[in-house]
């Protein structure tokens, strides 16, 4: 993981979490963060890696073509 900057938060979410609920738990979060703390506080969700066995298991050119 890299180093937060200031004013950063960095979350992530099971895999389950659908992406809108992630999107609207994220905006919240951030909002009640500004709210209490009276700073630009910014939420990101941590990148991760591709963990599909099959996506890894496809060469370049069939994954150009998903």
């Amino acid at each position: 993981m890299s180093k937060l900057r200031d004013n950063q938060v960095i979350i992530q979410f099971a895999p389950n979490i659908a992406g809108e609920h992630q999107a609207k738990a994220m905006l919240q979060f951030e909002k009640w963060l500004r709210q209490i703390t009276g700073q630009e506080i910014e939420v990101f969700k941590e990148v991760m890696g591709d963990d599909s066995k099959l996506r890894v298991m496809m060469t370049p050119e069939e994954r150009m073509r998903l």
